[in-house]
Formats: structure tokens, C-alpha cells, sequence
């Protein structure tokens, strides 16, 4: 009777060791294959920002080079994808185009102004009475008589300081929501220059019109030629094999300045992620 329950002990631990062996086995089967995936995983992401820096300093240099072509007169902006610097294996398209397109509204005067948001859709009297409220606030020493009324029967005073973005534009009394939406694809805050008739936006040719300031001597139509300070807008597209990276850049070129003859407003990644190259779309 001993000897019966000895052997039916030893068969119990043997099977318990039995599945502790299976169990640790799997155990190790399963932190073998998240290591595997895991290392996959990081091999993957390494080749892919790999890839995005080399595109992304390859698109720069196309558009650096762009802009030393501008900047001394080489070249002309020209709108249209053309090739830039050879690379065996990358296609690096890049285009240019000097942005005299849009209204700034820390330059440009009332008349102008109100132009721009008649233009737009507001009623006369409200067009007026913004582009007054804005030429106030964005110059020193302008009295305002009991300040600007705002809502809830609040009063704000000018700033006197120049508009940077669209929230400093927001923060104008009479500027809503809605009324800015609707300015935002004609407003630039970065061009120092007066549009002229040659801007592709229908509606700043049509407030320079009603304003009567494309009347001037400085808003005759030009031949693209960069030989004053000038806002310019750069693109460029770098891809190799499925993949692309695209980058912006504007800059104010300074034909005389050295050793850089310009100053950079803004320089960065229009794509979230690399995706695949369709350049020919936008030709």
C-alpha cells in the first residue's frame, strides 16, 4: 500500500515538472519572438530616420542652392517643379516664386484694408471700422478716444506693436473668428511688399482695384527680377525609390548683405512622414 502511494506521488511531481518545463519553455518562446519583433521594429525605424535625414538635408541644399541663384541674380523665381542639385539615386525637385501675392496687414494702409475685407464679405461700415481698429493698434503713439470697445462692454488700448501671427491679429477688437477664417488665405505677416495686379489671389486684385492704390507708382506689374529686399518662398522635393520629404522655406533675400545674402522667416517640413512622391500632380 506504501509502495502504491510512493509511485502515485512520483507520478504527480513528475507531471507537475512536466508542465513547469512546457510553461517556462513557452515563457521563453514568447519573450524570444517579442525580442525578434522588437529588434525588427527598431531596425525598421533606424533605415526610416536614416532615409528622412538624408532627404531632408538634400531638399535643404537644393534650396540653399536655389536661393544663392536668386540672391545674385543667376536666376529668376520660377513657379514650376524643375530639377536641382544631381543625385544618383534621390530625384530632388524644387521651385520658387517671390510672394507679392497677399495683403500685410502690419503694412499695408486703411484704405487697403478695408479694400481687402469689403472684398471678403463684410459690410462697408465694418470693413472700415476694422481697418481703422487695426491701424490703430499697430502703431505707437496713436490716441484712441476711451480706447477700443470690445465685447461685454470692455475696453482694450493699441499695443503698438506689429502683428507676428494670426492670434496678434485675434486679439483686435471687432476681429472674430469668422471674419479672420475668412482673411487667413490673403493675409501674409512675413511679405514686405505691397501686392501688385500680377497676384494670382482674385481677391487682393480686387481690393487693390476698389483702393485705388495699384495705382502707384510701386504696384505696376514687375518681370519676377529680385533686386531689392524680397519675400521668396522655396520648395523643394527630395525622394528616393517610394519615399519623399518635402521641405519649405521663406526668406527675405538681401541682395547686398554678405556673407548670407538673406534672412530665413521660416524653414521647415511640410510632410508629417515621408509618403509617396507625386510631384508630377502639382507641376
Amino acid at each position: 500500500m506504501t509502495e502504491r502511494k510512493k509511485e502515485k506521488g512520483a507520478v504527480r511531481d513528475g507531471g507537475f515538472a512536466l508542465l513547469l518545463v512546457l510553461w517556462t519553455l513557452g515563457f521563453l518562446a514568447l519573450i524570444g519572438t517579442q525580442t525578434l519583433a522588437t529588434g525588427r521594429s527598431s531596425v525598421r525605424l533606424g533605415e526610416r530616420t536614416f532615409q528622412r535625414v538624408r532627404l531632408e538635408t538634400l531638399a535643404d541644399a537644393a534650396i540653399t542652392s536655389e536661393l544663392f541663384g536668386l540672391s545674385t541674380g543667376q536666376t529668376r523665381p520660377a513657379p514650376q517643379w524643375h530639377g536641382g542639385p544631381d543625385e544618383s539615386d534621390t530625384k530632388i525637385m524644387v521651385r520658387s516664386q517671390a510672394d507679392r501675392n497677399r495683403v500685410n496687414p502690419g503694412l499695408a494702409g486703411q484704405p487697403l484694408l478695408a479694400a481687402v475685407f469689403a472684398a471678403a464679405g463684410l459690410p462697408a461700415d465694418q470693413s472700415r471700422t476694422l481697418s481703422a481698429a487695426i491701424f490703430a493698434w499697430r502703431t505707437p503713439g496713436v490716441a484712441v478716444s476711451g480706447g477700443l470697445s470690445v465685447a461685454g462692454g470692455k475696453m482694450c488700448r493699441p499695443t503698438g506693436a506689429l502683428f507676428h501671427t494670426f492670434d496678434d491679429l485675434a486679439a483686435v477688437p471687432g476681429m472674430t473668428p469668422s471674419v479672420l477664417h475668412s482673411l487667413k488665405p490673403h493675409l501674409s505677416f512675413s511679405q514686405i511688399q505691397l501686392p501688385d495686379l500680377s497676384s494670382n489671389d482674385p481677391l487682393v486684385r480686387q481690393a487693390l482695384t476698389r483702393s485705388g492704390v495699384s495705382n502707384s507708382p510701386d504696384q505696376k506689374q514687375d518681370d519676377d527680377s529680385i533686386e531689392d529686399e524680397t519675400l521668396v518662398s522655396v520648395d523643394a522635393v527630395a525622394a528616393h525609390g517610394a519615399w519623399r520629404v518635402s521641405r519649405h522655406a521663406e526668406v527675405i533675400i538681401l541682395p547686398d548683405a554678405r556673407p548670407v545674402p538673406w534672412r530665413v522667416v521660416r524653414w521647415d517640413t511640410m510632410t508629417r512622414d515621408m509618403e509617396p512622391l507625386r510631384v508630377a500632380d502639382h507641376a
